[in-house]
């Protein structure tokens, strides 16, 4: 199961931030059955169940924000780092440091559950953070190349993913607490979400092209302050409908969280491997030794992880951490290999710039919605299982399509490679919808009541970091292989063996998939996955078994 990318780290992968079994899976308490409105899913259905006032939220931070705002720049990261003339490897180190803050999550959410500012949860941290991000995104906007060191791109960009990752938290906590109220609408507002999202990806995506040629590298930059700036209204507005708690309620709800005090340490625990390999990836551009690093800090996060949840979340949240992790990432040298002009690499499908972000980009997200639209018509009802099965065996069969674009076989077939890459994304964005969504829904799902932000931060910030094990482990694998391109002119040599890259890189997602069945509930994606009333997320876990204080999970 390839568990796709944070969809701010996608858009800057193509120009570019988060799951045993159960018994009994609740189904809707009133009539034992999947509750038909799932499938409704129109605007009024949602603005009934959640409110007017979540959706404008959700609107400005999931559609204009992360959607929108992160596909915008997002397209325009890599050509800065060419600018820089950062090599293919150490492009991908740099991104997997700036996405470290979707792994930062937890200690994030925990703040925000334990400590409120003038008795709100979430309103101040996003605030806060998002003045900051804008500040930042407009340093990288205008400040001048020659005035702007390697080393500050990196920390602005950093500063900038810390916006769209405390948003994205915050909200996605506020929706997961509808969404355990009504499950039965969860696929539903899952997919206004990510169809908003990929409606703002797609606006960013076709004029991100003709940006980048007109105005510059930079210029994105600019202009999305203005959209980055909406989320403040509601923010002030308090359209998340935060009540200030009383001290005595307070002092109570802190006591439920620390009660479980296996999350807090969880949380902690992440903080400090995240930082460690934030400082390593920016001060010490060393593909190995930030590897191995990426590699350390996840064993101890799965370690960590399965040996304190309780087992239904703990064995989700594995098999995604692996899998992630083990889906190598050569996002770095296919960036050179498709933009390179003929000078640098006579042999390839020299993209423009317009073609490989808004032609191609926008293609994108038209896909992707057909597959939001096909997945809430036709799969919001399967198992988690068959689902996920299903979707990564086809996914694995579609990647094999790189093969033959990296050994340039699809030349020698005579497919042009504009028309070969428009035709095999088609397929691969309408899988990565199918494979994503459920994804989020289990996770959701997931969600311990009055800890949803904490819970949902450790479950996505695992995902998360092994996004960044997956960059630093497919550096290595580029380095090893000296598929190092940069840029130069004559460099065809370097993408000689950018194919065996990218066959392991499919081959070894695949031997997880058989884990699926022992990892995965065999549930709806409408069922509660714990039971009402019983959601301590420690509950049954190995820990607590090993100090005889729970007998079953």
């Amino acid at each position: 199961m390839s568990w796709p990318q944070n969809n701010t780290e996608d858009a800057e992968a193509a120009a570019e931030e988060a799951k045993g079994e159960i018994a009994p899976l609740l189904k809707n308490k009133d009539t034992g059955k999947i509750n038909s409105a799932a499938s409704a899913g129109g605007l009024g259905d949602l603005q009934k169940h959640f409110g007017s006032k979540l959706l404008i939220t959700l609107f400005a931070s999931q559609h204009l924000m992360k959607g929108f705002g992160g596909s915008f720049t997002g397209g325009a990261v890599k050509f800065l780092y060419k600018d820089y003339a950062v090599a293919g490897p150490q492009m991908q180190v740099f991104g997997g440091v700036t996405q470290l803050p979707w792994a930062m999550k937890p200690i994030i959410g925990l703040a925000s559950d334990i400590f409120p500012v003038m008795g709100f949860h979430k309103m101040p941290y996003i605030f806060l953070t998002t003045v900051i991000g804008i500040f930042a995104t407009a340093t990288i906007g205008l400040v001048p190349q020659s005035a702007l060191s390697l080393t500050h791109l990196v920390i602005c960009l950093f500063l900038a993913t810390m916006m769209y990752s405390v948003a994205d938290l915050l909200t996605e906590a506020k929706y997961a607490e509808k969404m355990a109220a009504v499950p039965a609408q969860g696929p539903a507002l899952m997919s206004f979400v990510w169809g908003g999202l990929h409606l703002g990806a797609l606006v960013a995506t076709i004029c991100i092209g003709p940006v980048l040629d007109i105005f510059g590298n930079k210029a994105p930059f600019v202009i999305v302050l203005l959209p980055l700036s909406f989320i403040l209204l509601p923010l002030m507005w308090n359209y998340l409908e935060e009540t200030p708690k009383s001290e005595e309620a307070l002092k109570e709800h802190r006591q439920s969280i620390l009660r479980q005090r296996e999350a807090p340490i969880l949380c902690f625990i992440m903080f400090v491997g995240t930082v460690f390999l934030s400082v390593l990836g920016i001060y010490f551009q060393s593909v190995p030794l930030n590897a191995g690093a990426a590699v350390i800090v996840a064993i101890i996060m799965l370690i960590s992880f399965s040996i304190t949840l309780r087992p239904v979340i703990a064995k989700v949240n594995a098999l995604s951490l692996v899998q992630t992790s083990m889906s190598l990432s050569i996002s770095g040298a296919s960036f050179y290999f498709f933009t390179d002009d003929k000078e640098q690499y006579p042999e390839g499908p020299h993209f423009s710039k317009e073609f490989y972000t808004s032609v191609l980009g926008t293609f994108g997200s038209l896909c992707s919605l057909v597959g939001i639209a096909t997945y809430q018509r036709y799969a919001s009802q399967w198992t988690y299982r068959r689902i996920m099965i299903l979707t990564n065996v086809f996914a694995s069969l579609m990647a094999c399509a790189d093969l033959l674009l990296y050994s340039r076989m699809n030349l020698r077939l005579g497919i042009p490679d504009h028309v070969f890459v428009m035709g095999t994304s088609a397929f691969e964005e309408v899988l990565n919808a199918w494979m994503w969504m459920p994804s989020v829904v289990i996770m959701s799902q997931l969600c311990p009541e009055g800890m949803e932000a904490t819970m949902y931060a450790l479950l996505a910030g695992c995902h998360n970091l092994g996004n960044t094990v997956s960059a630093s482990g497919g550096a290595v694998l580029l380095q090893w292989l000296d598929v190092q391109p940069r840029g130069s002119t004559g460099e065809s040599q370097q993408f000689d063996k950018l194919w065996i890259a990218a066959l392991i890189a499919i081959v070894l997602p695949l031997f997880t998939i058989v884990l699926i069945p022992w990892m995965i509930p065999d549930a709806r994606q409408t069922d509660k996955l714990l039971p009402e009333g019983d959601r301590d997320a420690t509950k049954g876990s190995l820990l607590r078994r090993w100090q005889g204080l729970d007998i079953e999970g």
